[in-house]
């Protein structure tokens, strides 16, 4: 008989938090978008806005919008880290959901999320797909090429059978499996890569990736969960490492606790995990798991040796990968699910479950809300910055036409007829001006054009087919190791001449919103400077992150084809992805530059022709000065109540982001330095 039950009966402690966390953070998302909803409504109403500025509403909204979550579970094979992700989000399950067992198990990247408008399956992306050059993300979108097993979600047998065909693998001869790009234990030296059988086989995975679509409470409200099975897997999977593992909001590195961290989990720490950030952010999204302290408990060693031997591994844990040990957990994954399905509330305190529990889901959402407050912030707050000068000088713009009219309470002739003259100079010399800009806008867009160029797609493409040109014609690891040293000095060479040609930019459009102040009292609208020092450091981490590819002894034991392709599948992707962002970036900021002056000129312009037509009229005798001036008086009444509303959204607005960043700065008490170690906190209890 078949096993039913329905998991969302029962809630694990992950959810419970997690469901607490998500609740809070889409109250915040709701109150937010509804405030940029009514900013840009009212923005749009009073003319402050054009096009661009609601492209950039947009942006944010669709930031607020965007509730997917992920978590990483990374570790080499045997360390039991399918057991840990079925103990703490399938606990409730009472069964076994994804293939656990001894040595490897799951032999392919495996993604569990949730799409209602797909069916309850495990899709599965045949090995062979490796020779295919197209990125992972785009095999994700054709189907044909996936192997989709569906299975009744209410049944836990029909989902846990299905999960069973991620463990296949096949023999395959050593050299097909060179051509899938797997490394191999060839060399009695080689410590990275499958073993070689006696009959020179190779046992492979049969499938690339996984993707399980799960009704899962949890996946259900946008978490996804990324099971990585090993360094092996991930250094043939950049994309791994490029996008999945760099975008995931929280990482669970799991070690053995009797082995502690062994030369491959550090270099997969080193390679993979490590020196994304530096200060205080540095690894804070970053837990590890000591999996395994049951192996401590025979029965022979008392609770006081125990303890010591897991504080002991800690502290050595916490030096050798450089991590704060609160962020390390001692735990046991299999009796913590056994404690589950048996429903033993003390061996589940025992296993320590709750605790890494506990620090999955405090660390989702603050790194969540800290990347969209990022995004928020600084859309918002060039937003706000144009629709408030734009707002100011058109109380500016009322206030000096009032006075100007108050000079003409005995209809002067000569007064008004100097007035007249005055303002059409200023409409003449502005227009004057606003025609030199439009050739100065042309050396401007030339500049730009420039600076786009300078991090073009084609530009890096040709740098990637010469570099990967010449590193199949290296007849020794010195030209290989001088050939990669090559391409990363010319990475850094583009980004060093873009910043430049930025900052020219940047200094062009300084001087030409300077003259407007000058010569028409026009606000000095501050100009934001294009920062791609970012990017470098990012080439820099990734040249640090491969360094091994230029290591003598890799050059030596690894076929110069396989170095080869580990850099156009690893650092080639990677480079793609920070040119592709860079330039994006540019792009946005070479659009949006000039854009806040240019409004603020046309408004200008537009106030100026009124008070112009204004004059006229009192000229021709059309309009008194007291009609006028009440006209103006009301008018500077509206502008007024229109200031003190937009300063109402403004200092919401303002607000709700600052209470996420309060929200997301660490507790004083949890970062203050101590002579102790501070994980007592989660310290297991015999």
């Amino acid at each position: 008989m078949p096993s039913h039950t329905d998991p969302k009966t029962s809630k694990t402690v992950t959810e419970q938090i997690l469901n607490t966390e998500i609740e809070q953070y889409s109250e915040w998302r709701q109150s937010v978008s509804q405030a940029v909803q009514d900013l840009s409504t009212f923005l749009k109403a009073k003319n402050v806005t054009d096009l661009r500025t609601h492209h950039q509403f947009e942006n944010v909204l669709g930031a607020l919008a965007d509730d997917n979550l992920s978590v990483a579970f990374v570790a080499e094979f045997s360390r039991g880290k399918s057991e840990m992700i079925n103990t703490i989000f399938f606990g409730n399950y009472k069964k076994r959901i994804l293939p656990s067992g001894s040595g490897r198990t799951t032999m392919c990247p495996t993604e569990l999320m949730y799409d209602p408008n797909l069916p309850s399956s495990v899709r599965l992306l045949p090995i062979e797909s490796r020779k295919d050059e197209r990125a992972l993300f785009e095999l994700k979108k054709d189907r044909e090429l996936w192997h989709e097993i569906k299975f009744d979600a209410d049944d836990v047998d029909s989902v846990s059978d299905a999960m069973q065909g991620m463990t296949d693998n096949k023999l395959v001869s050593k050299a097909y499996a060179k051509e899938l790009k797997f490394d191999l234990l060839e060399e009695k030296n080689a410590e990275l890569g499958l073993p070689v059988n006696e009959y020179d086989e190779v046992e492979i995975p049969s499938w690339r990736h996984a993707i399980i679509n799960l009704p899962h409470p949890l996946l259900e409200q946008g978490l996804v969960i990324l099971d990585t099975p090993g360094l092996n897997a991930i250094g043939a999977e950049p994309e791994l490492t490029i996008n999945q593992l760099a975008t995931a909001h929280t990482v669970v590195f799991i070690l053995s606790l009797d082995t502690g961290v062994t030369a491959t989990d550090l270099e997969l720490w080193q390679q993979h995990l490590d020196g994304e950030k530096s200060g205080v952010d540095r690894n804070q999204r970053k837990l590890v798991a000591l999996n395994k302290i049951d192996a401590l408990w025979d029965g022979i060693r008392s609770d006081i040796e125990i303890q010591n031997e897991i504080d002991a591994q800690v502290r050595a844990t916490a030096k050798t990968l450089n991590l704060d040990p609160r962020n390390i957990f001692p735990v046991s994954a299999q009796k913590g699910l056994v404690a589950k399905l048996t429903e033993d509330d003390e061996l589940l305190a025992k296993s320590n479950i709750p605790a890494l529990e506990n620090a999955i889901a405090s660390k989702l959402i603050p790194e969540k809300r800290k990347i969209v407050v990022e995004k928020v912030r600084g859309a918002l707050e060039t937003i706000l910055e144009s629709a408030s000068s734009i707002m100011d000088n058109r109380l500016k713009d009322a206030d000096e036409h009032i006075a100007e009219l108050k000079q003409l309470s005995s209809k002067n002739t000569d007064v008004i007829s100097h007035i007249m003259l005055k303002v059409q100079g200023e409409k003449s010399s502005l227009e004057k001006d606003m025609q030199r800009y439009q050739a100065l806008r042309a050396v401007y867009s030339k500049e730009t054009t420039k600076l786009v160029q300078m991090l073009s797609g084609d530009r890096l493409e040709k740098l990637i087919a010469i570099t990967k040109h010449n590193m199949a014609r290296c007849a020794s690891s010195i030209t290989l190791q001088k050939t990669i040293s090559k391409f990363f000095e010319r990475l850094n060479y583009y980004l060093d001449s873009s910043i430049n040609q930025a900052n020219e930019i940047a200094a062009l459009s300084e001087n030409i919103t300077r003259d407007f102040e000058q010569d028409h009292g026009i606000a000095n609208f501050k100009v934001r400077r294009l920062r791609l020092e970012k990017f470098k450091q990012e080439v820099n981490r990734l040249e640090v992150k491969h360094r091994h590819l230029k290591d003598t002894r890799t050059l030596f034991f690894r076929e110069q084809m396989s170095i080869t392709n580990r850099f156009y599948d690893s650092v080639c992707q990677a480079a793609r992805k920070i040119f592709s962002q860079a330039l994006r970036d540019a792009t946005n900021w070479n659009n949006n530059l000039m854009v806040p002056m240019e409004t603020y000129v046309r408004e200008h312009h537009t106030q100026l022709r009124r008070r112009l037509e204004s004059v006229k009229r009192i000229h021709k005798a059309s309009d008194t000065v007291e009609q006028r001036l009440q006209e103006l008086t009301v008018m500077q009444s509206q502008l007024v109540e229109q200031h003190t509303q937009f300063t109402t959204y403004q200092t919401q607005l303002t607000g709700l982001i600052k209470e996420a960043e309060e929200q997301n700065k660490p507790n004083e008490k949890e970062e203050s330095p101590s002579a102790d170690i501070l994980y007592w906190d989660h310290k297991v209890n015999f």
